[in-house]
């Protein structure tokens, strides 16, 4: 999948497949998750931005996915754990609508958790809506792409969380995200 360069790029994407109105919505939390990302870094070096807008597109460009809210929420998946200093979760639901407020905060896992945290989180995305689902396997499909630019203890660490709980769950979600999660998978181990 070619890179998306820029907000206009991205804008394209989206003009004829959702309304105006929505169209609005989407580029205001594009352009507040870019800035509220913006000292951030991923272990490539790329700008952690790069990240939610990648999720997004796996949305759009990969399963044809054009649900402006869960765009929006894949856009936020990151920002309300990384800086929850940004907005309220009643800003959230104020300025994107209640069903955005909702995804975003099934998609938040509390920094720093504890391992008892990282099951319960990992159990709640299990029994979630297929929305949350998409949203989640779309996030661990793109971190697992970029995953070669981690260190080898992250890398086996990330790799059998993936077995263990994100393959099992895409085959049940969706079959061409469990696809794509075990290709990318095979690749790093080969």
């Amino acid at each position: 999948m070619p890179k998306v360069r820029g907000s206009e790029e991205f804008l394209k994407k989206l003009r004829h497949k959702v309304s105006p109105r929505e169209l609005d919505f989407i580029m205001l939390a594009y352009r507040l998750s870019k800035y509220g990302h913006r000292d951030q870094i991923r272990d490539s070096g790329e700008r952690y931005f790069e990240h939610p807008k990648a999720v997004a597109l796996i949305l759009i460009d990969e399963l044809q996915i054009y649900d402006a809210e869960m765009i929006i929420a894949a856009l936020w998946h990151d920002l309300k754990e990384d800086k929850p200093w940004m907005l309220e979760w009643k800003d959230i639901e104020l300025i994107f609508g209640a069903r955005v407020r909702e995804l975003v905060h099934m998609l938040t896992k509390e920094p720093e958790s504890s391992t008892k945290e990282k099951v319960e989180y990992l159990e709640r995305i299990a029994v979630a809506g297929e929305d949350v689902r998409f949203i989640k396997l779309a996030d661990r499909l793109h971190n697992v792409r970029t995953l070669s630019s981690c260190t080898s203890k992250k890398q086996a660490r990330y790799l059998e969380e993936t077995r263990e709980f994100f393959i099992p769950l895409a085959h049940a979600t969706h079959p061409y995200l469990a696809e794509q999660i075990e290709k990318e998978c095979a690749k790093i181990t080969e």
